[in-house]
């Protein structure tokens, strides 16, 4: 028996004994014990919606999951027990463990650190004895620089059934072409001072789709920001600016520059985010229309559930843009209200490899009454409003420690009161994505 499944073994024991023996508990106890773990979390799951509640609970919770490989989900469980000082040392034990298994050395040493003061003689032992193996281990020594950054890259190739849906959205064109195209992506984030909980970070990305025939329908996409993390009475906060700019066809389209208040915290089993985003949007000559602000207002919950990793979404955009009013007398809103509605699923199915899902629903009502020529000939004068729905599935598998391979299929159906505006699209790609 490896040093994980000894401390799996004993710290449960230690927890069923400190509880009251409540039927799904004991029964969860006892599928531990029998190594059907997917059994033990079906009980103890029933022992939390029974209303049984308790510190040992939610560490058995974390250490079946944990054997379950959802590392993530078990996360959040341990993390819940750190404000406890009866069961701070353990849970903070098994976040170093956690740690190891994601491939995270520098906060595993961080988590056994912290232990190697606690007044428990064997979980000092444990934390000095995995502190030494990690010693051991090459590269160690320069990871709590290198944990400062994190880095990723991706090389994605794809197909596009309708390329001009943008262009048709910026410039009121009904054009419709199929291409492929290869999309590069780099995003990086550095810790400028503090910690990941209490600090000042960097962070910025730079995105590029180029197509294979649709040279003017390329894009580019660059964003830098700096934002200060803060803990608040139980709330992670970020407060910060972000500046972006973004190009079609190799000119630039707009400038932006955005406030960004976000903050998040541990309830029960799930994860709850709110967000605060305000942009002002600055455009090139050809697109002056763009011109002015938008208001964000974001809810995300993101929990387990069953073997599911959930994560649902509320959105709503408020924008006050200059508009176009054309020669003709014509008029076109790019002042929208827009509420969206999200539901994302993802799917542990082995080791290394998970499906997942999602949809996104948007409606939208623009501000004013557009006066314009629809793609029937026939001249409208309304107020613009409509729908979109945009359906995905894809894959990912862990093909080396730092290396994924991503395949997705995307589904767009964009309804609108105006043919003009009305489109739908299907996107397929195959990427591949390296961590650093």
């Amino acid at each position: 028996m490896d040093l994980t499944s000894k401390l799996f073994a004993g710290l449960l024991c230690w927890a069923a004994a400190t509880t009251a023996a409540a039927e799904p508990f004991a029964s969860g106890t006892a599928a531990f014990r029998e190594g059907d773990y997917e059994r033990a979390l079906a009980h103890f799951e029933k022992a939390r919606q029974s209303g049984q509640q308790g510190a040992s609970l939610t560490y058995n919770l974390g250490v079946t999951l944990f054997k379950l490989q959802r590392y993530q989900a078990a996360q959040v469980q341990f993390q819940q027990l750190l404000g406890d000082p009866e069961w701070a040392d353990v849970a903070r034990l098994q976040l170093g463990l956690l740690a190891e298994k994601q491939g995270r050395p520098v906060s595993a040493v961080a988590h056994y650190r912290v232990l190697t003061d606690s007044e428990s003689p064997k979980l000092r032992g444990l934390a000095v004895a995995r502190l030494t193996e990690l010693a051991r281990a090459p590269g160690v020594e320069s990871a709590p620089e290198e944990d400062r950054g994190l880095a990723l890259i991706s090389l994605t190739s794809g197909f596009d059934s309708n390329a001009y849906s943008l262009q048709n959205e910026l410039l009121t064109d009904d054009s419709v072409g199929e291409d492929t195209y290869t999309e590069l992506f780099a995003w990086g984030q550095y810790r400028l001072q503090g910690t990941a909980e209490n600090g000042w970070r960097l962070q910025g990305f730079a995105f590029g789709r180029r197509y294979s025939e649709l040279e003017s329908l390329d894009l580019s996409s660059f964003n830098l920001g700096v934002s200060r993390h803060i803990p608040w009475q139980g709330w992670l906060v970020e407060v910060g600016g972000v500046a972006e700019t973004a190009s079609l066809g190799g000119v630039r389209v707009t400038n932006e520059w955005r406030f960004v208040g976000r903050m998040r915290q541990v309830f029960g089993s799930g994860v709850l985010t709110l967000a605060y985003l305000p942009s002002y949007f600055s455009a090139a000559d050809n697109y002056q229309y763009l011109d002015g602000w938008r208001q964000r207002v974001e809810a995300r919950w993101s929990a387990p559930l069953a073997n599911l990793e959930v994560d649902a979404l509320y959105r709503l955009d408020l924008d006050d843009r200059e508009d176009l009013t054309t020669a003709d007398d014509g008029f076109y809103s790019y002042s929208p209200r827009r509420q969206t509605l999200g539901l994302e699923v993802e799917l542990p199915v082995a080791q290394g490899w998970t499906l997942n899902a999602g949809t996104h629903y948007r409606t939208s009502s623009y501000s004013g009454s557009n006066r314009l020529q629809d793609s029937d000939g026939a001249f409208k004068a309304q107020a613009r409003d409509g729908n979109r729905l945009r359906s995905w599935i894809g894959t990912e598998v862990q093909l080396l420690p730092r290396l994924q391979l991503d395949a997705r299929v995307i589904h767009t159906d964009n309804e609108e009161n105006f043919d003009i505006y009305t489109y739908d699209k299907t996107e397929a790609s195959l990427g591949i994505r390296y961590v650093f």
